[in-house]
């Protein structure tokens, strides 16, 4: 069972895929947006369901061959998918949505909070943009979604101020970004890959 609505997506329940807890891909607005592609979001959630080779993936969706390979290369490039020894997967746990501005040959990189998804492996996908809206009140998945949220918060030792679902997987985000990858950036270091560049 998923819930997809303008601006946010979940997809509760064990992930049937690996992921690698902790690691982000930070991307364009523009890379960011090319999940909300209903054909992009079917194969996401075939992969997160555990079809991971392009057989099984053709099969789980009944996207044409061609538009598949398609869908399938603009997925990798645009930094949502990974692809090794010929199974797909999810290039990282969270996404993150940048804005990348040159200042006084300066480069400055600004996370956006209220755009980007993290995935948990017990307890699913959430993609989200901007506002939230008031989706959780008619929602079906709402108290599979609070239980989520609590537990996520936990694992992560994140208090929640929001009463609504939607607005609680925002706020475990920005935690996650501001706990875990500012405190990377500001302490540590961190290893960037650019696909396509020898990297």
């Amino acid at each position: 069972m998923a819930e997809f609505k303008p601006d946010i997506i979940v997809l509760p329940g064990r992930l049937e895929t690996s992921i690698e807890e902790g690691s982000y891909v930070i991307m364009s607005e523009r890379n960011f947006n090319a999940i909300f592609n209903d054909i992009n979001l079917t194969i996401v959630s075939s992969i997160a369901k555990g079809a991971h080779r392009f057989n099984e993936i053709l099969k789980a969706t009944s996207v044409p061959r061609g538009q598949l390979s398609r869908h399938l290369r603009a997925l990798i490039k645009s930094g949502w998918l990974s692809k090794s020894n010929g199974e797909y997967g999810f290039s990282a746990s969270v996404y993150v949505v940048s804005n990348v501005e040159e200042v006084n040959e300066t480069i400055m990189i600004k996370l956006m909070p209220n755009k980007g998804a993290f995935l948990d492996p017990v307890h699913g996908l959430v993609i989200f943009r901007d506002s939230t809206g008031d989706y959780c009140s008619t929602c079906p998945l709402r108290s599979l979604c609070t239980r989520n949220v609590k537990d996520i918060a936990n694992k992560y030792g994140i208090k929640l101020h929001s009463p609504e679902p939607a607005e609680a997987y925002m706020e475990i985000f920005r935690n996650l970004i501001l706990i875990n990858l500012a405190k990377r950036l500001r302490i540590g270091s961190i290893n960037l890959r650019i696909p396509g560049n020898g990297g």
